[in-house]
Parts: structure tokens; sequence; C-alpha cells
């Protein structure tokens, strides 16, 4: 196998303005907390929406440890808990948040609570919670469900119109579109109101950049009606004489900050040459080689704002073809990340420049190869395939106790901490409005601020009481209906402290027990689909580069561990006890910043938010939720629970 290798006791209550300060005569010395805010109002929210959440935070002021035993919300499934999990420990000066949503099912006043318990005091603080539900005449309806455009050659664009009807008698907004390349749209979109029985048309673009088939979703997020979802799909074919492959946005400049973007072409003779047009300019601080490549440092006058240029480029030809082509750079303001750091390197001789994963192959990094799974592939094992392709296909809707029924529900469950909430915010009312997914099937977000991988490697941590007792429930599915997990964890273990591959041996052992502990938890999981971290270059907290690319080894050997054999990895009941779902990699996120990897990934400043950590809204998180959807409606062993049966034919 392979492996890396915590006053007196206070004889009156103190109420300071928000704060709630709770004593108890049993309660032990120097032992406070406060829990603010007392009270919280949603003000009023549409039937059946979410509002944003609201949190809470308890904080320990005291100078002994306080534990968090457990909490609770009343009216269950209209104050609903976004984050957060117990029993908690909190040292001294250290804090815990709760976000809460309001959820109206009906058009009344609703009031409810928000109860936490510490040890050793015996009545709970208590935040009030209230919120008024309100109904719309809005009905949102789009001529398609989805949209499939004819192979079309690199560097031309095909284009669709989508027409958003309001068949209902108020007006609604269109507030937001989840799109990705090569798909996009017309111009630059902010909200729009869309009146009673009008229609708004959207120019849906397919520029390929690659000779491969697409698929991905759009989504469409209103105001004051639910999400809706229009699957996308398209081939790009190898052109017939000289084209710009680059997809026609760039990613994303900041101000300030260095950047690079690298221009494409295909089919063309011989070497190429690149010039800007007579009449085009770049942001100020950037230029353009004749190689193709846009350098420099984007001037900070430079105003945020996207930029639109054209480029020419000659090929080798007699007489030489030349094409012209107009490119868009967006510019953004400074995030507060580290945002010069468009590129990573080993810390190690020789200081090359990190390499991907899927890009090293049977090369190495100090020492490890490179490869998704074994023998530096990209590619399942036959065995492993063969297996995960015979679970998939057995996967039948369940009952609530875990009994084949074909009026039942399965559910795919999605674990990690705050990069991985705020992704899956994104991923789940996307993919779950996607007609293409399988009605049988209910996705969960049980991921939860504040935690770590660690948290999630105890069996005995709350976090999974906060997945069993709200987040299931939530979706009306039961631990025994959950058949797969998606698992982003970006940071398991530890990070800065020891050199690689030794500082990889705590996350490897996180990882291993996470699964384990998936399998307990939810006995009938068949498959779980690991995913390590994006680009850490940017990072301006606890995990800089290299540790998140560091990680992605981790990942590799547990389900390489589990293709050999390791006996604490069996999924195969033929083989001994069963301890762990089959494994496999999910979509492989990490790319170095802007130098763009084989398939053309990057992740740009502006991806990512003001530490450099978490996806920035809507920008970053919409493309790793992007990226995911692709994932599951593409990969062989996904399609046959995950989309349904005609999607499936596709």
């Amino acid at each position: 196998m392979k492996r890396f290798s915590a006053l007196s006791i206070a004889c009156r209550v103190v109420l300071l303005g928000m704060i709630s300060v709770g004593f108890a005569s049993t309660a032990p010395a120097a032992t406070s907390f406060k829990v603010t805010p007392t009270s919280i109002s949603f003000g009023t929210q549409t039937v059946g929406m979410r509002s944003l959440s609201q949190a809470v935070t308890v904080k320990n002021t005291g100078t002994t440890n306080i534990t968090i035993r457990n909490f609770s919300l009343t009216p269950f499934y209209v104050f609903q808990l976004e984050y957060g999990y117990s029993p908690r420990t909190l040292l001294p000066g250290q804090q815990a948040q709760y976000g809460i949503r309001f959820v109206p099912s009906g058009p009344i006043s609703y009031n409810g609570q928000f109860k936490v318990y510490i040890a050793g005091f015996s009545q709970p603080s208590v935040v009030s919670l209230s919120g008024k539900g309100i109904s719309t005449g809005a009905i949102a309806s789009v001529n398609a469900t989805s949209l499939s455009y004819a192979p079309l050659e690199l560097g031309s664009t095909s284009s669709q119109t989508l027409g958003i009807t309001n068949t209902g008698t108020t007006g609604m907004y269109l507030n937001g579109i989840t799109i990705e390349p090569p798909f996009s749209l017309n111009g630059i979109f902010s909200p729009v109101l869309i009146a009673a029985g009008k229609t708004y048309n959207l120019v849906v673009n397919f520029t390929p950049s690659a000779a491969v088939s697409y698929t991905s979703t759009m989504a469409l997020y209103f105001d004051v009606v639910p999400n809706k979802s229009v699957s996308l799909y398209g081939t790009g074919v190898n052109p017939t004489s000289l084209a710009v492959t680059t997809f026609p946005t760039l990613p994303s400049a900041t101000q300030g900050a260095a950047y690079v973007a690298y221009l494409n072409s295909a089919a063309g003779v011989g070497q190429v040459t690149w010039a800007l047009s007579p009449v085009s300019t770049l942001p100020q601080g950037l230029s353009l080689s004749d190689t193709g490549v846009i350098s420099g440092t984007v001037d900070p006058s430079v105003a945020a704002g996207t930029y639109g240029f054209y480029v020419k480029v000659t090929d080798s030809n007699v007489p030489p073809t030349t094409i012209t082509v107009g490119l868009h750079l967006p510019v953004g303001l400074p995030t507060g990340a580290a945002c010069n750091n468009i590129t990573s390197y080993d810390p190690n001789p020789p200081n090359a420049a990190l390499i991907p994963v899927t890009d090293l192959g049977t090369g190495t990094f100090e020492g490890v190869e490179g490869g998704l799974y074994p023998n530096g592939s990209n590619v399942r094992p036959p065995g492993q395939e063969s297996a995960g392709l015979t679970i998939a296909q057995g996967i039948t809707p369940l009952d609530a106790n875990g009994n084949p029924d074909p009026n039942g529900l399965d559910a795919m469950l999605m674990i990690g901490v705050s990069v991985t909430r705020t992704v899956m915010n994104s991923f789940q009312p996307m993919e779950q409005a996607d007609p293409v997914l399988n009605p049988k099937l209910v996705l969960v977000n049980g991921a939860i601020d504040g935690t770590t991988a660690p948290d999630w490697a105890k069996a005995s941590s709350g976090v999974w009481q906060t997945v069993l007792n709200y987040y299931l429930p939530y979706q009306n599915v039961t631990a025994k209906q959950v058949v797969a997990a998606y698992v982003l964890m970006p940071h398991p273990g530890n990070g800065p402290g020891k050199s690689f591959p030794g500082n990889m041996g705590n996350q490897e052992s996180d990882l291993t027990n996470i699964v384990q502990n998936l399998h307990t938890y939810f006995p009938n999981l068949q498959l779980a689909y690991l995913t390590s971290a994006f680009y850490g270059g940017y990072s301006t907290v606890t995990y800089p580069e290299p540790y998140p690319y560091e990680a992605g080894f981790a990942f590799e050997s547990v389900i390489a561990d589990q293709i050999n054999g390791d006996p604490n990895l069996n999924y195969n009941p033929s083989n001994g006890p069963v301890l762990a779902p089959w494994l496999s990699w999910g979509p492989y996120i990490w790319a170095n910043g802007l130098q763009p990897r084989s398939d053309g990934l990057t992740w740009s400043c502006q991806d990512l938010g003001d530490d450099g950590v978490h996806p920035s809204s809507p920008q970053g998180r919409d493309k790793t939720a992007g990226i995911s959807a692709t994932f599951f409606k593409t990969d062989e062993t996904t399609t046959p629970w995950f989309l349904n049966p005609s999607a499936r034919a596709k």
C-alpha cells in the first residue's frame, strides 16, 4: 500500500443589551458565556423560499472551557439550521456560530425560538425568532428545459434564444444566472424585472475551445419564485482552417496585481504570430507577446469592469492566413487575498511550478507519482470501474426504512467544511431544479461551517448529529435512504508544520475515518466521491500553497489503498467485513492559479474571496458548482442514478 506515513459562582444574572449570560449553582468557577443576539427578525419572505442566513454567536467569556451540549429550533421546518453543531467545546475566548434561515410554509406570521444548552447550566439561553410569510402571484416558465447545439468548429460561436415568461399576475425579478464556459450569455447581465405576462429573452452562446463533448447546467435565480435550471449540451470539432480557440472571455484580472493569460489557435500552418489589432489596447500595465501571452501587472488606476479588444493571429502559410477576433478581459477590485500569487512553486529544489496531479502522470512531486489513480493514470482501474458500474446500476429507490420501493427516494449527501457549504449552496439548488436530474434523487447539503476534517473523522462528533437531526429531515429523507456521498474536503488534517510527504499522514488517516463514518451512519451508502482543494496560492490564512496541492496526494493515496485491497476500506462483502463505500475521485479541481492545466482550467484571484480560500460569490462558487454538475452528469458510475432515464440516453 502507498502510505504517507479549557468569577467565582455568581449570584446574579447580567443582561447587557443584546447579551444573554446564564449562570446556575452547578456551574464551575470562572465559567461564563454570552449568546448574541437575543432576537432575530427575518422580516417578510415569500412562501416556500429560503431567507438569507442570520447567525447566532455563542462565545466563551470565561476562563475555563465550556461545552455546548445541545441546541434546538422551533418550529422545526420554519426556522431551519444552515450550519452549526453540538456537542462542541469552546476554549476561553472561542466562539461558535449557528446559521438560521426562515422558510415560511404559509402567508402568516411566525414566532419561534433557538435554544442553546450549555453544560453545567440548568436553563437554556433563548433567542426569539420572527418572520412573516407572503404570497406571490408570479410564476416563472421557460420555453426549453435543455439547449442542444450541433457540432461546432473550434473558434466558432452558435447562439440560441431562451424565453423566460412570467405567466402569473404579479412581477418578479430574474436576479442571477449561473453559466460556465464554453457557454455564455450576450452582454452583461443585471437583475431584470419580468412583469406579469411578459417574456424576457436570453441569448445563450456555445463557443467550444476543445474538440470534446460538453454537458453543463444554466441556473436561473428569481427573487420570489423557485429557481429554474436548463441543461446545456454541445460538441466541439477541430476547425478546417486557422481559428482562435481561446474562450472569448479571459480569466479575470485584479487591479494592481500580476496577470497572465494564454491565447490559443488551431489549424494554422506552421508557427503563428499574435498581435493586437491596431485599433485595440489592453488595460494599462498589460501587453501581448507575439507568442500569444498576455502578461504584466494591472495598473492600480484601471477601473473595475470588462475590457474588450481585438487580436489578430497570423500563420506561416504562403500567403499567410490572418484572422482577427474580439476578446474580453474582466478586471476586478483587489479582494484582500494574495492576488499576485498567480503561480505557485515547489518550495524545495528544483523550485519548479507545481503541476496538477492530472497532468503529472507518471512524473513525480517530491518522489510521489502523479495521476488520480495508481500508475500515474487518471482513469479508474478496470476492476474498480467495473465494480462501481455494477453498484451504480443496482441502486434503486428506498423507503424510509431502507427497503426497495419504487415510490421511495434516494439521497446523495454532500459533506465538508465552510468552503464546501458555499459551493453546495449553489450546486444543490441548481441541480435539484435541473430537468435531467433523477426525480427520485434528493441532494442534501450536509457541509457545516466552522468544521475541519478532524471533526468529520471522529465518529462521536456532533457534526453527524446535525446531519441526522436537521439536514436530512429538512429534505424529507432518512439516513437509510442515503446511497451516495460527495466529500469535498479542501484541507483535511494537518497542513503547515511538516514537510511533504510527512504532512500527509494525518490527512490520509482522517479521510479513511471519514469514509468509515459514512458507512457507519448511512448503512445503504454505496458510493463515495472524494474531491480535494482548489488553488490556495491566494490564501492569506492557514493553508497557502503547496498544502492544498499536496492534499491531492492524500486523496489519491486513500483511493489507491482501497484499490489495492486495504481491509480498512473494504466495500465488497465477498472480501470480508464492509467498512467503507466504494471510492472514486470526484472532480479534481486544483489548477496552478492562472497557469492553465491541460484542459484549460484556471483559478483567478477573483474566483476566490477576501481570504483567498473560500470561493467568491457568485463567480467562484458557481464555477465550482458547475464543475461538480458536469462530473455527476457525465461520469459512468453516476449517470445510472443521478440522471433521469431520458437524459441517460443523451
